[in-house]
């Protein structure tokens, strides 16, 4: 079963909800947390509110998805935390493989906030949910992020093409057995 909330240390980890769209607005405008999503392009307010309220439809769907961040010393939201199916587009992947990503403010990179959110999603994924592997897809450039994943137990599995036609470094942790 899937806990409703998971804490960690310095986290609070909570289901996406329409209260959350705001924040995603607020980091799609953010031209250094978009440069290596997609072709690296800003969103507009109607793009943000559609990936909003299709993160929230996963949840009614599939009983995850992705997780709102709180910074539990100061109760303030700082991002979020991914678990979400690959979907369509990125060569090399099924379209139902687990993916786990992080979106945090730049005022918080670098205090591994990211890296102990992903290793709570990573460890929802194989743990609970009983996926045979995680993925993250991270554009080369994004050296951050690489070693979040990295952190995290994932390695580099291949390169390929994203969506929008980006180089996209698949990194994978396959589960005990698989």
């Amino acid at each position: 079963m899937i806990p409703a909330s998971i804490e960690t240390d310095r986290l609070l980890l909570e289901p996406w909800g329409s209260e959350h769209t705001e924040m995603l607005v607020g980091l799609s405008s953010i031209p250094q947390m978009m440069s290596f999503i997609g072709p690296g392009e800003l969103w507009s307010r109607e793009k943000a509110e559609e990936v909003a309220e299709a993160a929230r439809q996963h949840w009614s769907d599939h009983g995850f998805g992705w997780r709102a961040a709180t910074e539990s010393a100061s109760g303030r939201l700082i991002g979020f935390l991914g678990l979400d199916f690959a979907g369509e587009g990125t060569a090399g992947l099924d379209a139902d493989e687990y993916e786990i990503g992080w979106w945090l403010t730049p005022e918080v990179w670098g205090r591994g906030f990211a890296r102990e959110g992903a290793t709570a999603i990573r460890d929802e994924a194989l743990n609970t949910l009983k996926a045979s592997s995680v993925i993250a897809r991270i554009q080369p450039a994004n050296t951050r992020s690489i070693a979040v994943a990295e952190c995290t137990g994932l390695t580099l599995d291949f390169t390929t093409t994203g969506n929008s036609g980006e180089p996209v470094a698949v990194y994978r942790l396959r589960a005990a057995g698989h």
